[in-house]
């Protein structure tokens, strides 16, 4: 399944985030997804933790606008955005976008050398860097439906968003005693 954010913002123009997961118009996530949806650590190190192969690809980093998906938010319209696919077990799991403006950049100029390093690693590393809280939404597509979340990360008073959307496959992994794959 190819998707992309480009994709999805054409496709919904007028997506609602909230920040209770299960205040979305009564869609109800499975209780494998909420337990991705709602986890707090590090997705990667969740990913790790299962002891499945996992990888990242980059696919794609550009300077742009602010997305729509960010639309409701105080944003700078020169943003640096990179677009990453998470899998694990050679399944894609996890589209994620990163958008940093560009003070945020000046003062972080290593988000652009992180090739198919994990983020939040390299923000865990760093002092002074908070995490707000999650915001949630969720996307009929004709391919399936998809549950998205939304957070920002303040790194010395320079923020950037990071925007994470769940692909099904997501849904086989697991944190019970079979190690991961249901």
């Amino acid at each position: 399944m190819k998707l992309s954010f480009e994709q999805i913002e054409t496709l919904s123009p007028d997506l609602t985030w909230d920040k209770d997961v299960e205040s979305l118009g009564g869609h109800q996530p499975s209780s494998s997804l909420k337990n991705w949806l709602t986890e707090t650590t590090l997705l990667t190190d969740k990913v790790r933790q299962l002891q499945h192969q996992h990888s990242i690809k980059v696919l794609n980093e550009y300077h742009g606008p602010v997305p729509r998906l960010l639309k409701n938010l105080q944003a700078e319209q020169n943003n640096f955005i990179r677009e990453i696919l998470l899998s694990i077990d050679k399944q894609a799991c996890v589209l994620a976008q990163t958008i940093v403006p560009r003070k945020t950049l000046e003062q972080n100029g290593w988000i652009k050398t992180l090739g198919t390093q994990p983020l939040g690693e390299h923000l865990l590393k760093k002092p002074n860097v908070s995490r707000s809280e999650f915001e949630y939404s969720y996307l009929e597509h004709s391919m399936s439906p998809f549950w998205l979340r939304r957070s920002s990360f303040n790194i010395d008073k320079a923020m950037l968003w990071v925007i994470e959307l769940f692909l099904p496959a997501i849904e086989a992994y697991t944190n019970d005693q079979n190690k991961g794959l249901l």
